[in-house]
């Protein structure tokens, strides 16, 4: 799984459109539906209610938003405490 499709998903979950999330993500709306078919797949459920409009989120949908929007920032955090060790430990090499 590419954490792009958890982004997408996220999106898609705020805007509850496909067109609209699509524009955000600055993909086509059809590689943007492929990439949520993908997240599907991988998860082995319907994650949104293609039938209603604005498209709502399935109960699995439900579940994956909230565990998605964790991840997500846990990796920002460590992406975050990375570089800050990361420059922490070239100002000791410089001094």
């Amino acid at each position: 799984m590419d954490t792009k499709w958890l982004e997408d998903f996220v999106s898609l979950a705020e805007t509850r459109s496909f067109s609209r999330s699509a524009q955000l993500r600055h993909v086509t709306q059809s590689a943007f539906s492929r990439r949520i078919q993908s997240l599907e797949a991988w998860a082995g459920a319907d994650l949104v209610d293609r039938s209603s409009y604005p498209t709502t989120l399935t109960p699995a949908g439900e579940v994956l938003h909230a565990k998605a929007l964790d991840l997500l920032q846990s990796l920002q955090s460590a992406k975050t405490e990375m570089k800050e060790d990361h420059d922490k430990q070239s100002d000791n090499h410089k001094a």
